[in-house]
């Protein structure tokens, strides 16, 4: 991306930013990822492909901000203090009560990309990376004599696995049936 996003926004790049990415969403919903073309983005934004360019190298930049756009609502930054037990169960129920409050949508954009397309991979890359992150100072990975980089790993590919099962695979899976899927798959109580 070619802002620097620690920095503020001013509104008008906020707001370009946000018809950006809330576009990509919508035509996400509508067709797979690889048949989206830059102009039509444009179009349904309402900016000039200059705007894009100003902001996007490409398709696949804009994207990649769609993530962390994602990744805010749900609030995946919030806990990372919280203990390594807890994080995990605060991280989980987040992204489960996301999925459940925005499912038809989901299952929409999920029904356009498929898990072998490029949206879905890069969901998923873009998840475990953000959860290996908050997962890579978990204190207690030295006590189990772990590397923390594998320990980070196992969880948020865990934790992925989890919810992909329960909130997208099978749609009867409560989330508490998920939870205690997650505790057993964790061996953690």
């Amino acid at each position: 991306m070619k802002r620097d996003l620690t920095k503020p926004l001013t509104r008008g790049a906020k707001r370009t930013l946000d018809a950006f990415s809330s576009q990509m969403f919508a035509l996400l919903a509508e067709k797979s990822f690889e048949d989206i073309a830059v102009g039509e983005l444009c179009e349904r934004a309402q900016y000039p492909r200059a705007t894009f360019y100003n902001y996007f190298d490409d398709k696949y930049d804009l994207l990649g901000y769609c993530w962390l756009t994602l990744a805010n609502a749900i609030g995946l930054a919030e806990y990372h203090h919280a203990p390594e037990n807890q994080m995990l169960y605060l991280y989980f129920d987040r992204i489960y009560a996301f999925t459940r409050d925005n499912g038809e949508v989901i299952a929409r954009v999920l029904a356009r990309n498929p898990e072998a397309g490029y949206m879905y991979s890069s969901f998923r890359t873009f998840l475990n990376a953000q959860m290996r992150q908050i997962f890579r100072d978990c204190p207690d990975a030295a006590a189990k004599g772990i590397p923390n980089e594998l320990l980070a790993d196992h969880y948020s590919n865990t934790l992925f696995l989890v919810w992909q099962w329960a909130a997208l695979k099978d749609s009867a899976c409560t989330k508490d049936q998920a939870i205690a899927y997650l505790q057993k798959l964790l061996s953690i109580g």
